[in-house]
């Protein structure tokens, strides 16, 4: 009773679990761009989170904006009904080398991951969790509404990096799942606004990203206090870690994904900061990469009799 007093006090976060991203691909998903004129658009590589508060998702590509548009996220090959459906709101425009980034926001959410009973149970919690963000110091306060776009979004798993920067002596190394590779080549990063990192990448305009193995999860989270660091502390460095090819930041060894590359673009939106790049060198691979997903759509897979190993409890 003193459990569900205190769930029902707090509420519970809509959680994100830590898998290996070839795995959970195995069953590939297709997102499209719905609502313009001439029919729906494959945007599967040309999306990306831009910003978490508010909730900024970008598009690229050239078309033109609607007022009604969605984002349907959907089992390839099948007719199924589409397991999420996000309402977008216009928010303006990025320009990239090859067309522009369209930034929305999300009106409504519509999840089918899971049951109407068990999901509005889910989302009553998350409300109440929402609700108490500043009491618990939660840095970003997240609307609850954002919080359920969020989790939709993330049924498409998010691959994790390690974004090494530097300028001069200060280096740093952290994690990342707020990355896209778009299919114009193009790579671009969302940070947020008040990591120090942001000053190193900014007067440096030089990146490096290598692949999160994920056999090393504790090791990469350890990582993520780096966020709140200027730099590197090296004495308690929990990954061995070398230099990249060309630009000497902070990198994974082979074979792991090496990913060099110059910044063309910075804006500032929302919470984050957000950085186009170009590729200038890669080497390596992306094999058991660590990355994260939505966990009602592992619950999902689950149900539906596709394998989908956690490497974390929920």
């Amino acid at each position: 009773m003193r459990r569900l007093l205190s769930l029902l006090r707090i509420g519970k976060g809509l959680r994100h679990a830590p898998v290996v991203h070839d795995e959970v691909s195995k069953l590939q998903l297709r997102v499209l761009l719905c609502g313009l004129p001439g029919g729906p658009i494959d945007v599967s590589d040309d999306h990306c989170l831009v910003s978490l508060r508010p909730l900024v998702l970008g598009v690229a590509g050239s078309f033109v904006v609607q007022r009604s548009l969605w984002l349907e996220i959907c089992v390839a090959d099948e007719e199924a009904t589409p397991l999420a459906r996000l309402a977008l709101k216009p928010m303006g425009t990025v320009p990239l080398g090859q067309g522009a980034l369209h930034l929305f926001g999300v009106d409504r959410t519509i999840n089918r991951c899971l049951p109407p009973a068990v999901l509005g149970w889910r989302y009553l919690l998350a409300w109440q969790n929402a609700r108490t963000a500043a009491r618990r110091h939660d840095a970003l306060c997240m609307s609850a509404a954002d919080l359920r776009a969020l989790n939709a979004y993330y049924i498409v798993a998010r691959p994790v990096f390690l974004v090494g920067v530097g300028h001069g002596d200060p280096r740093n190394i952290f994690p990342m799942d707020l990355v896209a590779r778009l299919s114009s080549g193009e790579q671009v990063l969302a940070l947020r606004a008040t990591s120090p990192s942001v000053a190193l990448m900014e007067a440096s305009r030089r990146i490096v990203m290598s692949s999160a193995p994920a056999q090393s999860l504790e090791a990469v989270y350890a990582l993520g206090r780096q966020h709140r660091q200027a730099s590197l502390d090296q004495a308690s460095l929990p990954l061995q870690l070398s230099r990249s090819p060309l630009f000497g930041l902070p990198a994974l060894d082979p074979p792991q994904l090496v990913r060099e590359l110059s910044v063309e673009q910075v804006e500032r939106i929302g919470s984050h900061v957000l950085f186009h790049c170009r590729v200038v060198h890669e080497t390596g691979r992306a094999e058991q990469q660590l990355a994260h997903v939505s966990g009602m759509y592992v619950e999902w897979l689950r149900r539906h009799r596709h394998g989908c190993d956690v490497l974390a409890p929920l």
